[in-house]
């Protein structure tokens, strides 16, 4: 684009939006007083953005300040902070859905892992109801459930009082 063209644009400040949508023009008449720092840009660019992109504009605009002679120049549209670093737009999105699976299956062995315990433990007390239940009269003797591979670990130990 020429320099004349863009002189001969119609500049409008984005961050002081009126009433009926339209925009103040870019610039100050003697004795106006507009809140805040403009943030000018060509009339057809501030009706292509969306109402964030001109609130990110006009944020970004105040907040670097005016500290010299010379109006301080920001970039219209914020860059994505992913194409600064030299990563695709994606590869984020990527990295971070990787993560979350990676988190998911962990935490599916863990669940798969406490699953195996607490089936195996019910199989051994179904073991011994079942042996309960073949003869209900029958006292529960602990060296027969040792023979048969019961519960308890080790050799029993036989003291005077009975066993431990």
């Amino acid at each position: 684009m020429s320099l004349r063209k863009w002189v001969q644009e119609k500049w409008v400040d984005i961050g002081s939006k009126r009433k009926d949508g339209s925009f103040a023009p870019c610039g100050r008449s003697k004795g106006e007083k507009r809140k805040g720092y403009p943030k000018c840009v060509p009339l057809a660019k501030a009706r292509s953005m969306s109402e964030g992109q001109r609130r990110s504009a006009v944020a970004r605009k105040r907040s670097a300040g005016n500290t010299g002679p010379k109006p301080t120049n920001v970039a219209t549209f914020a860059k994505r902070e992913n194409m600064q670093k030299g990563g695709s737009v994606g590869e984020k999105y990527y990295n971070q859905a990787k993560e979350k699976q990676a988190k998911f299956k962990e935490s599916e062995k863990q669940l798969d892992k406490k699953y195996k315990e607490i089936q195996e433990k019910e199989r051994e007390f179904e073991y011994i109801n079942s042996i309960h239940q073949e003869d209900s009269t029958r006292p529960y003797n602990p060296v027969e459930h040792y023979k048969k591979g019961g519960l308890i670990k080790g050799k029993p130990k036989l003291t005077k009082k009975g066993w431990k």
